[in-house]
């Protein structure tokens, strides 16, 4: 984090060196529309407090307040292996602008939730003796402990929202003879979460089929960097809220979960900017 911000100096400081290229007016660094943007990158996540219903043949009970983290993979060669590097939690993105500042873009954010072993929560419902002679009874708001033998619940496979997003870029400063540009970036969006979710319910459970299980809302902001219109780095901060009436127990049976949950993300990325159709020659120049 040091060398960015002494790198970030030294390029203010050199700014003052162009100043008069910067305000020239035949630059054309920030020209946009009609362009496309993909990027890659990875993510940490965080999450708010969820109250998880499970309902199947022979119980159906609420677990109230259950807090889950994220599980990010170690900095190391999985992250630039063609064999792993979409192990750890990533994201991409293409995006086209239908203006020099408003563009739409799609693209997949795949998280990983995982619900805390071993936290105390809150128990509410039934389970009968089929299902578990341990737990088997009726509950109301009763306190209880999340341990394995009652319930393993995890999207670490993941959790993994597909949107299609509004953006506002709007250009800050530009340095180094317009090489360098910084810029920031808003956006609105969201629709689709897909999970595949490793769950056991009284032990019974299994790693399930990727499955379209609710919907999602999110905005996000963040800086850019961007090098000769052609490159850029990216930092984004995202918040939403997820929708998911339709988790997995066991694929197709008729055990499914119901949870609701606030999301908290950031991640770091590499993009290019390019052009689909190639520019039209000016003619004179043909001739």
């Amino acid at each position: 984090m040091k060398k960015v911000i002494f790198l970030l100096v030294m390029l203010s400081v050199c700014e003052t060196f162009f100043s008069q290229q910067l305000n020239s007016p035949s630059n054309n660094s920030s020209i946009k529309k009609g362009k496309f943007y993909f990027f890659w990158g990875y993510n940490r996540s965080f999450y708010g407090k969820t109250n998880l219903h499970i309902t199947g043949p022979n119980y159906d009970f609420t677990l109230y307040g259950l807090e889950a983290t994220d599980r990010p993979s170690k900095f190391g060669a999985v992250y630039v292996n063609p064999a792993t590097f979409t192990v750890p939690q990533y994201n991409y993105r293409l995006g086209y602008f239908l203006t020099d500042k408003f563009l739409i873009s799609a693209g997949v954010d795949h998280m990983k939730y995982v619900v805390t072993k071993n936290q105390q929560t809150t128990i509410s419902g039934i389970v009968t003796e089929k299902a578990s002679e341990k737990y088997a009874g009726y509950y109301l708001n009763e306190p209880i402990k999340l341990t394995e033998d009652l319930l393993i619940f995890e999207h670490t496979n993941g959790f993994n929202l597909l949107s299609l997003d509004f953006e506002y870029l709007q250009p800050i400063h530009r340095i180094l003879n317009n090489s360098v540009s910084f810029a920031w970036n808003v956006g609105i969006g969201g629709i689709w979460v897909v999970t595949k979710t490793d769950v056991r319910v009284f032990g019974d459970g299994l790693d399930n089929d990727f499955h379209l299980s609710g919907y999602s809302l999110q905005g996000k902001t963040g800086p850019r960097i961007e090098y000769k219109n052609r490159f850029f780095f990216a930092a984004e901060v995202k918040s939403g809220y997820a929708v998911l009436p339709s988790v997995l127990i066991k694929n197709k049976a008729p055990e499914i979960g119901n949870h609701n949950v606030f999301f908290y993300e950031y991640c770091f990325v590499f993009g290019v900017y390019f052009n689909v159709k190639p520019k039209k020659r000016d003619s004179a120049a043909s001739q």
